[in-house]
């Protein structure tokens, strides 16, 4: 069994899905499993560290598992490959449909960390909660009016201990959503120092924060509120949001959304009163926050858009990318063994979008985006 960590498309991404501490965990368990690494100058691991655990140097080995973080280059893939990332397409995201129907067209499989979740429905591996300590401080930054210290490699402690040094008056923050990215948020909130708006601790003056999940913005049209019916796009909802419009000057945007949701508000409803900054930690491009219409980067975070200040910065987790490497490849150790085993068998589990070129029967929905686009 040959496995490759490929080299990530982006220059701005520092991640690795799987650190050399646990290829060692994983070639004392499979002593039949062979890594190998493309190159990277950028990956926050040296080769050197990949090499001194064993790791040999990817040229063009025969290879049974690619694996990188975020989507490859349409470029990398071959004919008969098995590719884990995360892909971006399972929305029918636009930007990444090629990509998608390089891999049909050659007969691949397309495994996506984004699909592997618990009974419940949760997912079991991810970065959604260091997207959202990060979303968070740089969304504070921007309204602080202070230069982020992200270049400068820090750990989360370090960018609490930034921003605890600074006032923070008139802090008046809504979150959306109740998932891995609003804990994230709401972690770093607690940390400096916030309460909850239902707290009756108040630690600086005027300034707090509400929670609020996607029952308190959605509303069902027969009052039949179901989540799960929500997500299939079963019954009619709009939008409440409209009740929290004036009484914030932040916006924390961390909920998870698909085409079966209403937009969170218009852009009609943006006047004097709207939110300074949002920061929009999911960043679903001309999804639910209608003035997210582009992503951004850590080096520039912000822009513009009917007078509010916009934090979309689609690889938040990268800004930290020693811990979250670390957190995720711990998850990812015990998940491969499952991911290997999968590969040829017949069966097609839930986390492939695809297997040796046939679309899962569960996203068969793909295919309007793939004859649209």
């Amino acid at each position: 069994m040959n496995i490759c960590i490929l080299k990530e498309k982006r220059e701005d991404e520092k991640r690795t899905a799987l650190i050399p501490q646990d290829i060692i965990k994983l070639k004392k368990k499979f002593p039949d499993w062979n890594f190998y690494i493309e190159p990277s100058s950028n990956r926050i691991v040296r080769n050197k560290e990949y090499y001194n655990v064993g790791c040999k140097k990817y040229a063009s080995q025969k290879i049974d598992l690619f694996i990188s973080v975020k989507e490859v280059s349409i470029r990398k893939i071959k004919k008969n490959q098995n590719y884990l990332m995360f892909s971006h397409t399972i929305k029918g995201q636009k930007q990444n449909l090629s990509l998608l129907k390089k891999i049909l067209n050659n007969d691949c499989s397309l495994i996506d960390y984004e699909l592997f979740k618990t009974k419940e429905g949760n997912r079991i591996i991810g970065f959604g909660w260091h997207a959202g300590v990060v979303g968070c401080y740089l969304t504070l930054s921007k309204k602080l009016k202070i230069k982020n210290i992200l270049n400068q490699k820090p750990t989360i402690n370090d960018l609490i201990s930034q921003i605890k040094k600074y006032q923070l008056n008139d802090l008046k923050i809504l979150v959306t959503g109740d998932g891995q990215a609003s804990k994230g948020a709401q972690y770093f909130l607690k940390n400096i120092g916030l309460s909850n708006k239902s707290s009756k601790n108040k630690s600086y003056f005027n300034s707090f924060y509400q929670i609020i999940p996607p029952n308190k913005f959605y509303k069902r049209i027969d009052k039949k509120y179901n989540l799960n019916d929500l997500l299939k796009g079963k019954g009619v909802y709009e939008s409440i949001f409209d009740r929290y419009l004036g009484k914030y000057n932040i916006l924390l945007a961390c909920h998870f959304w698909n085409e079966h949701f209403p937009k969170l508000f218009n852009v009609k409803d943006i006047d004097e009163n709207f939110f300074e900054i949002i920061g929009d930690i999911t960043c679903d491009i001309n999804g639910s926050i209608p003035t997210t219409i582009k992503s951004t980067n850590l080096k520039s975070p912000y822009y513009k858009n009917q007078n509010t200040t916009i934090m979309a910065v689609d690889n938040l987790p990268s800004a930290l990318p020693l811990e979250t490497s670390k957190y995720f490849s711990n998850k990812l150790l015990k998940l491969l063994p499952i991911i290997i085993k999968s590969l040829n068998q017949d069966t097609i589990e839930e986390y492939f979008i695809s297997k040796k070129g046939y679309l899962n029967y569960r996203y068969l929905n793909l295919l309007n985006y793939l004859i649209d686009g």
